[in-house]
């Protein structure tokens, strides 16, 4: 990892930037892996902590906004030129359909450690009609949450093992996936658990 970034010079967190704006809009796109490798970089010192979380938080938040305006003003009619916009939308629903249709903050905030989830989250927010200072606020928050907790990941693990910056990058990935599987889990779970009404709908 240290020389990926040796490779890339200053470069390096500009494109960090680009990649993780870029996986809102393309949920597979692996910038997750970049994310907790710069942590474990900046545990052996090859970058700095500070300018990590700030460029990682820029592109999240830039990159949550872009779907948020997309959905929000319907321009989401755009994708589906490409056969990607369309694949993209259906999971998109999939991922809504195993949150349960989050209607809160925390449901909001939760299902961003969910595979897809920053996107989800975002157009979810979108479709309620969150505006203004709200989704200003949710946004901000899920960037901060989001880059904090994949750059602590690389970062904690490079600082309590002293593992080299791949070896804690790889374990910062296995970590980061249980959690989001069992998060999807519980959510899932909680959603077939909710109470039927006389109909047979559950209850929202």
């Amino acid at each position: 990892m240290v020389e990926l970034h040796d490779e890339w010079g200053v470069w390096y967190l500009p494109l960090q930037a680009l990649f993780v704006a870029l996986t809102a809009l393309i949920p597979p796109f692996p910038s997750e892996v970049l994310v907790i490798a710069s942590g474990a970089m900046a545990s052996a010192g090859a970058l700095s902590l500070t300018w990590v979380l700030i460029v990682t938080t820029l592109g999240c938040l830039a990159g949550d906004l872009v779907v948020y305006l997309l959905f929000r003003y319907q321009l989401i009619r755009v994708l589906y030129r490409w056969r990607w916009g369309r694949r993209l939308h259906r999971g998109l629903l999939r991922t809504s359909l195993r949150a349960g249709g989050a209607s809160t903050w925390i449901g909001l905030l939760l299902i961003r450690w969910m595979p897809g989830g920053r996107t989800t989250s975002m157009a979810t927010a979108a479709m309620m009609g969150l505006s203004g200072p709200r989704i200003t606020a949710l946004a901000v928050l899920g960037a901060l949450i989001w880059s904090s907790w994949l750059i602590g990941l690389g970062y904690i693990t490079g600082t309590t093992t002293g593992l080299p910056p791949w070896a804690s990058t790889l374990m910062g990935i296995g970590i980061g996936t249980l959690v989001g599987l069992i998060i999807a889990l519980l959510v899932t779970r909680r959603r077939r658990r909710r109470p039927l009404e006389p109909g047979g709908s559950t209850v929202s």
